[in-house]
């Protein structure tokens, strides 16, 4: 029922010669009543009614760990006129979960079926199928399309809210069996990416890229750094080009950002990491067996998470997806464990990722 027409029955309703009675509009219903209403929705559905209007949103909504990333699966179904990107959030409290699928018509989007996740921010994500690019809002079903871009890039990722003038992507392909690396960049709005730039790279394939501070960090095999400074367009290789040995990258990387200090975490076996933070100084990446007071989760984004108060038990562990459960490693133990709030899935089930929750 469309604003007007609910106007239109209100008057009806109150209309009757002789018994005309005064109706309060939805926006000023009460706070008590508000609650009552919100409280038998699920988070996703709270959201939304609290974008209502302005006196909405001071019902109250259930309690969460704010700074908990949530776990997001993501899928794509088709019909005939329609693809349908399926997500399905699972919440970091009381296994609760919730499902959206937003419609999106084939002829608009250049059939985007099939359309990988490359990084999460911000609850944005960066998705591409070719040379096609383009940000999506899970929470508001937001799209923004990027330009072709006509490199095949390993790894890329954005700077800050898609929807800020100050947005910038960042694209990097680079290869252990070639010197030559190719950088591109662009901001939404923008009708192409910037002309691609060769740089002489490390000779090895990039493992993870990261934004901190005007720059794009990318990490290489066995621990090379580079730096991509926006401002100048300019790339600068930090460090050696072999720090750490090349077994600690039988699988891939991650490399985390957490108040202008990096990280990095290296798969040493089935279940267990090492961890490594990089001193400015020196220029080497330090072995580390303590994380302080944060957790990190590990994803095609990985995310740096303060853990204290609340959350202080989630300290000192690294949160990833393996097969069809997601774990976590503790360094105080040594060992891994299965979440115990985050569901199991099916083995070759939809993308899963790290994803921020919104803000409400």
């Amino acid at each position: 029922m469309d604003r007007a027409m609910m106007v239109r029955r209100l008057k009806h309703l109150g209309g009757f010669e002789g018994n005309r009675k005064e109706f309060r509009p939805w926006s000023d219903l009460p706070v008590d009543v508000l609650n009552i209403i919100a409280e038998r929705l699920d988070f996703i559905e709270q959201l939304y009614f609290r974008l209502v209007c302005k006196n909405w949103r001071q019902s109250q909504v259930v309690p969460l760990y704010k700074n908990l990333p949530w776990l997001m699966e993501h899928s794509w179904t088709y019909d005939d006129k329609n693809v349908n990107s399926v997500c399905r959030f699972h919440l970091p409290t009381d296994n609760r979960s919730h499902d959206t699928c937003n419609k999106l018509r084939r002829e608009e989007l250049n059939d985007l079926h099939g359309a990988v996740i490359c990084a999460s921010r911000f609850g944005w994500l960066l998705l591409q199928k070719s040379t096609l690019s383009f940000f999506y809002n899970p929470y508001s079903k937001s799209i923004i399309k990027l330009p072709d871009l006509d490199i095949g890039f390993n790894r890329s990722t954005f700077s800050s809210v898609p929807t800020s003038p100050d947005c910038v992507c960042f694209a990097i392909q680079s290869s252990k069996n070639s010197s030559k690396m190719l950088l591109s960049t662009c901001q939404p709005g923008d009708r192409k990416w910037s002309s691609t730039v060769k740089f002489v790279g490390p000779k090895k394939a990039v493992e993870d890229v990261v934004y901190s501070n005007g720059t794009f960090y990318c990490v290489f095999s066995e621990g090379a750094l580079g730096a991509f400074c926006v401002a100048d367009s300019d790339w600068s290789l930090l460090t050696d080009v072999d720090l750490i040995p090349g077994e600690m990258f039988s699988s891939r990387a991650h490399m985390v950002e957490s108040n202008g200090q990096l990280w990095l975490v290296c798969p040493s076996g089935s279940k267990c990491f090492k961890v490594f933070k990089f001193d400015w100084l020196e220029k080497t990446w330090d072995r580390t067996h303590a994380l302080g007071c944060q957790a990190l989760f590990l994803a095609c984004t990985s995310f740096s998470v303060s853990a204290e108060g609340e959350t202080s038990g989630f300290a000192e562990r690294i949160y990833y997806h393996r097969d069809t459960y997601s774990s976590y490693y503790s360094l105080e133990t040594k060992q891994s464990y299965k979440c115990t709030f985050y569901p199991r899935v099916n083995k070759h089930g939809p993308e899963r990722i790290w994803i921020q929750p919104p803000k409400i």
